[in-house]
Formats: C-alpha cells, sequence, structure tokens
C-alpha cells in the first residue's frame, strides 16, 4: 500500500533497490489504487506483505524471503531467515505479534489511507 505511512517507505525502499540493480523481475503493485488479485480481499493484501512467485502468491515470511533473495543488500538476510527453525520462529512472530500490531496500526488510520 503507497499511501501507508509503515509499508509505503519500505516498499519504496526494495523498490529503488530493484531499480539501482537494475533487476527486472521485480514489479512493485500499489494495492490501494490497483485491481486484486484473484480471491484476496484488500484487507488480506493490507494485513500481510504479499509477493507473487510464478503462479504461486506467498504471504508473509515467504514473501519476504522470496523478495529478499532478490535484492543484493537483503539476501544474506532471506539465507538466514530461510533455514526452516528461523522461517519458521520469525513466521510465528510476524503472523502473531508483528502483522497484527502494524494492521490494528492502520485501521486506527495512523496509516493515511
Amino acid at each position: 500500500n503507497g499511501r501507508c505511512s509503515i509499508c509505503g517507505p519500505e516498499i519504496e525502499m526494495y523498490r529503488r533497490m530493484a531499480e539501482t540493480h537494475h533487476i527486472e523481475t521485480l514489479t512493485f503493485t500499489d494495492i490501494s489504487t490497483g485491481a486484486l488479485p484473484d480471491g484476496f480481499t484488500r484487507d488480506a493484501m493490507l494485513a500481510r506483505l504479499h509477493v507473487k512467485e510464478g503462479a504461486e502468491m506467498l504471504v508473509g515470511v515467504r514473501a519476504f524471503i522470496a523478495l529478499w533473495l532478490r535484492l543484493p543488500k537483503f539476501k544474506y538476510l532471506a539465507h538466514a531467515i530461510n533455514w526452516p527453525i528461523m522461517r519458521d520462529m520469525t513466521g510465528l512472530i510476524y503472523n502473531h505479534i508483528i502483522a497484527p500490531w502494524l494492521y490494528r496500526r492502520y485501521l486506527r488510520r495512523q496509516c493515511d489511507i
């Protein structure tokens, strides 16, 4: 969501990195104005990071890993988090603490949408 004061700057940073490193396999879609993928609601898309890889829609930590693997500055972090125990632990933390907290901030209108 490009208008969210939390998500927008982070996604813009990823977009600029992809542009700087000429990574043409990454495109970024602002779901606040763009069409939604089939089977997804706007609220579901706003609540977690989503990355489309081929025909599969990755959500949460798996989405971060897929994105970070393509960005040189984040590649090592992606490999570290992609170890099964780390992926499971970070997934639990993201899904049960971080993402709900960020989404509640969005719902309280601290994100300007």
